[in-house]
């Protein structure tokens, strides 16, 4: 009686959304076969004879070319008699309906991305998708299903069936028709790609900050990361931007955080790296496993970022975000503001609240003109609308490097014409209010806004610097907040030389695959077993070997090793290391106290603070 209440309950629902000229979609978590997923949707009233429907090739805030079609299959549509009509595949992405005028339905089974055989397939895996029946389900929607080409913006609707002691965690409201039954509704396909679930067994905690809840989901694959301890790492971080901002631009934000073992069984992380990906308002992190200083540092700073977004793009976005074409993407060319001033603001907000130390910032400076320096000087409102392209693709990393710089220069020379009244802060929040969740800018007006907002010196910044690709000034504008800069000079480095490890999942060891150039007389094939005293671990091998792989002081390090089946025991001096240090800034003894002031203008500015609350 329960499964033929629940099947009419469906059914009742589709209709309506039939009715209501919608999208409802059925999305099977509990009876998962093969590691694939069934798909049923109840299609809206189609007018055409002929119809696309669209699996995306890309989506926003991951510009790369994805083709989540490869992992659709078994693709069949039906009219309301249950009658097959005829289709056809186009591509990788597109499925050609015939009759379409009598659609009712559209069947299809997926397969998720994280489990890709080939580095080639490889999708981010916060950008993709996770079957692991009865434990976990990654549900990006972009990965499950797409829409019929003309009908982007109607609504939809989502109907998960799923195992009763899997809770799900979205900015999505999720209605609980029953322990095995969720629905969740959006207005259109945009804004339903744009919130990611998980499905796990439930391990959450949340907090308050100003207006805004806070909420934290997490998914450890050995139990070894706690909502509530994610909770206390990202506290600081939500009060820092409460303080930057004033008050939060929304009134919620939800953490999705799976965290895999590494080299573990489920071997999730054998392709790709770890990260995030931001959504308006939530992101998913795909993050190792491991405790202690190294997990609150690695969190602090990925999710530093990805917060931010609730800024920008949330906020202050173009017409390509608010519309955005799945099927051929049309990209804005500001990604110097989405991404480049968001890194930027993500450095600063903890150099403001004191969660990074200001020599820590002149480092990670330091750092990004290292990186940017590999890449070539172009314009960068070019690279933006083209980075899909080959061309281009591989200087997308680049936007986390010179595109923060931007944002520091850009910062600046703003607070240096308004006396330190107007920074890329106020400039920011400013548009935040012109324009906000549903009002896009045109893309082609955003820079002569930014402009009669500030000053027309600005323009001649952005004609150089961001539409142009005249290197940046690096010394002209460090000179103006008192720091010296040098493109090379002589210094030294701390290390114990480098070798590279490997793992032996079944007995759980690590050992030595190439010893390189260590200066320890590591060999091959020697089994690393403690560090310091303490013996290591999948789960610690981060924060143990972090003394050993870059050393800050000159301490000796004691490694106990295997070599032929005996126990070696013996502590390491690093060495020092002559180098030539590229793009260096300092702070200038012979500041003047204008300099001075301009530098704590940008960099000290510190609002008034606010508390928050657990929940």
């Amino acid at each position: 009686m329960k499964r033929f209440s629940l099947i009419g309950s469906l059914l009742l629902l589709a209709s309506a959304a039939v009715a209501q000229n919608a999208y409802n979609i059925s999305l099977d978590l509990k009876n998962v076969q093969s590691d694939q997923v069934k798909v049923v949707i109840n299609t809206p009233e189609v007018k055409e004879k002929e119809a696309t429907y669209i699996i995306p090739s890309v989506i926003p805030g991951s510009y790369a070319q994805k083709d989540y079609g490869r992992f659709v299959s078994q693709f069949k549509a039906y009219d309301a008699k249950g009658r097959k009509l005829k289709t056809a595949k186009q591509g990788n992405n597109l499925y050609f309906i015939k009759k379409a005028n009598k659609l009712a339905r559209i069947e299809y089974v997926v397969d998720d991305t994280w489990d890709v055989e080939k580095e080639d397939n490889y999708i981010f895996q916060p950008g993709g998708t996770n079957i692991d029946a009865g434990n976990n389900f990654v549900i990006n929607h972009f990965g499950f299903y797409g829409y019929l080409e003309g009908y982007k913006m109607l609504p939809y609707t989502v109907q998960v069936q799923k195992p009763a002691e899997l809770l799900a965690a979205s900015s999505l409201e999720v209605q609980h028709q029953s322990p095995e039954l969720d629905v969740v509704q959006a207005p259109n396909f945009v804004r339903l790609a744009d919130a990611p679930i998980m499905y796990s067994r439930p391990d959450t905690a949340s907090f308050r900050t100003g207006n805004t809840t806070v909420s934290v989901a997490v998914h450890s694959e050995t139990g070894m990361v706690k909502a509530d301890s994610v909770r206390e790492m990202i506290k600081p971080l939500a009060l820092a931007l409460t303080n930057f901002f004033g008050g939060m631009p929304v009134d919620r934000y939800q953490f999705i955080m799976y965290f895999p073992s590494v080299g573990g069984p489920s071997n999730v992380t054998r392709y790709g790296g770890f990260g995030a990906l931001e959504h308006s308002y939530s992101s998913m992190y795909f993050l190792p496993e491991q405790s202690g200083d190294g997990l609150r540092s690695m969190v602090l700073d990925v999710a530093s970022h990805e917060f931010l977004h609730i800024l920008t793009p949330l906020n202050v976005h173009s017409e390509e975000i608010e519309y955005f074409d799945f099927k051929d993407p049309k990209l804005s060319q500001h990604l110097w503001l989405y991404e480049g001033v968001t890194e930027y603001f993500s450095q600063l907000v903890q150099l403001h609240e004191g969660l990074k130390g200001y020599e820590a910032f002149q480092e990670e400076v330091m750092e990004k003109m290292r990186r940017a320096s590999e890449h070539p000087d172009v314009s960068f409102t070019e690279m933006s609308r083209r980075i899909i392209e080959p061309e281009f693709q591989d200087m997308y990393v680049n936007v986390y490097q010179k595109g923060a710089l931007i944002g520091l220069l850009l910062d600046i020379r703003l607070k240096e014409l308004s006396d330190g009244q107007m920074g890329l802060r106020e400039l920011l929040l400013d548009l935040s209010k012109e324009y906000g969740p549903n009002k896009p800018f045109k893309d082609d007006e955003l820079i002569d806004v930014i402009v009669a907002k500030t000053y027309p010196e600005v323009r001649q910044f952005f004609n150089d610097y961001v539409i142009g690709s005249t290197p940046l000034p690096y010394q002209e504008y460090y000179s103006k907040i008192g720091w010296s800069f040098t493109d090379k000079k002589p210094g030294t480095k701390l290390t114990f030389g480098e070798f590279r490890l490997g793992y032996e999942k079944d007995k759980k060891f690590f050992w030595v695959a190439d010893p390189m150039n260590n200066t320890m007389g590591l060999q091959q094939y020697d089994i690393l077993y403690a560090v310091n005293g303490e013996p290591l671990t999948e789960e610690n091998i981060y924060r143990l070997l972090t003394p050993v792989i870059e050393p800050q002081t000159d301490t000796p390090v004691e490694l106990a090793y295997v070599r032929q089946e005996q126990m070696h025991q013996e502590q390491f001096t690093p060495r020092k290391e002559s180098i030539d240090l590229k793009f260096v800034v300092e702070d200038d003894t012979t500041a003047t106290p204008a300099q001075l002031r301009l530098r704590q203008q940008v960099l000290k500015q510190v609002p008034q603070a606010v508390e928050a609350a657990d929940l």
